[in-house]
């Protein structure tokens, strides 16, 4: 699976992984606003045996999977119930 990566203008290492034919306008306002400007910043192929530095490919693989994207937040930032509830249309918790 390949992706793109973006990072967010507004939030030190806040970055955006999508399936490489998604763009982020399509995954709604309430889920980008958190981000600001976003800035491409690489694609990447999401191998099994893909080092990535915060998490595991098969984990990022799974959240586009079931998600449509994957939040990589900053250290010690680990709230994925929001992204959740955002992308099910629920308010910020």
């Amino acid at each position: 699976m390949h992706c793109t990566i973006y990072k967010s203008l507004k939030k030190a290492d806040l970055y955006l992984f999508l399936p490489k034919e998604t763009l982020p306008e399509a995954l709604g306002a309430a889920i980008l606003e958190p981000f600001g400007r976003l800035e491409m910043v690489m694609t990447l192929d999401l191998s099994e045996n893909r080092p990535l530095a915060r998490t595991d490919a098969a984990t990022v693989r799974h959240y586009m999977q079931t998600l449509g994207f994957y939040v990589q937040l900053p250290p010690s930032s680990q709230n994925w119930a929001h992204w959740d509830n955002l992308k099910a249309g629920i308010g910020s918790v």
